[in-house]
Formats: C-alpha cells, structure tokens, sequence
C-alpha cells in the first residue's frame, strides 16, 4: 500500500475543474453560514469577531480574513506567478503574520474581502483546462504541486479555518452564557 505522503499527486483523477469548483463553493459557503450565524447572535460584532479562545490565539475576524489572504497568496503569487492584489491583506493575515487586537474588520469587510479574493480565483478555476490543473508549480518550501492539487489544498485549508471559527463562536458563546 503506498502512503498518501509518498507522492504529490493524491487524487488526479478526479480532479477536473468542475468537481474543485463544486468543492470550493461548499467550503466558501460553510464559511458564509458560520459568519451569518455570529451575525444574527445579536451579540456585539466587534467583541465576537474579536474574541480569542485563549491567549495568543486567532480571533474569529483573523481567521475569516487569514481565508482570503491565503486564496490572494495562493492565487496571485503560486498560481499565477504574479504579486499579491492587496500587500496590506497578506500581511495583515496571510501564514507568518501575527493576530492583532487592533485588526479586527467588521462582517461587512471580512465579506467584501472574501468575495474579493474568491470571485477571480473561483472564475479561473471554471475556466482551467486539464492541462492547467495538472501543471506544476513550486510551493515557497521548493515542493512541487499540481494547481489542481493547489484547488484542493485551498478547499480544505478553508474548511479547516472555519472549523476554528466554529469552535471559537462556540467557546465565546459558552464563555459568556449563550
């Protein structure tokens, strides 16, 4: 049996664009739920969005916007091998940066940001060929990887960053008896 690490292709097979589109409109719009719901808590956004679980930790607004920095670092930089759209996003809340107290947008411009970043992201990949979701591209640590693989890496990483949304609305929610 050969280890899912023992290669970089996981899963070529399936991945046609249709199928990555489908994954990264399920985990943009989980992302949206979660965001609709603190937003209809009736809670005061700041101090939700604000929130950390625990010193040191990422708040809820950090984490939104970490999404988008990551989909205009991968995008922009990996992808396309340009630049950053907005410098200031990336290192506000890309990977290495430091969650800020004094950096916490409110749910209309984590929104805004989202949305920004997704719709360009999100129109390539409609339009990718098989050709360009199978070409390889290096990541900052020199690893080769697929774009497709990329797409999927993105999907999860979004996925992943909404289940920690998820599980600090619940700790604030517990922290102040909601």
């Amino acid at each position: 049996m050969i280890s899912v690490r023992a290669t970089t292709h996981y899963y070529p097979q399936i991945m046609d664009n249709k199928t990555l589109l489908a994954a990264m409109e399920f985990s943009r719009m989980r992302l949206l739920d979660t965001l609709d719901g603190i937003e209809k808590s009736g809670q005061d956004m700041r101090q939700a969005l604000a929130w950390r679980p625990a010193p040191g930790r990422a708040h809820i607004a950090w984490q939104a916007m970490h999404c988008a920095a990551t989909h205009d670092r991968y995008y922009n930089t990996l992808i396309l091998g340009s630049t950053p759209k907005d410098e200031t996003l990336v290192k506000n809340f890309a990977g290495g940066s430091t969650p800020s107290d004094e950096l916490v947008p409110s749910l209309d411009i984590i929104r805004t940001t989202l949305a920004r970043t997704f719709e360009p992201f999100k129109l390539f990949v409609s339009n990718a060929s098989a050709s360009e979701l199978s070409r390889n591209h290096k990541l900052a640590n020199g690893t080769d990887r697929s774009v497709a693989e990329s797409i999927m890496l993105l999907t999860w990483h979004e996925a992943h960053h909404q289940g920690q949304i998820h599980l600090t609305w619940n700790c604030y929610k517990a922290a102040h008896g909601l």
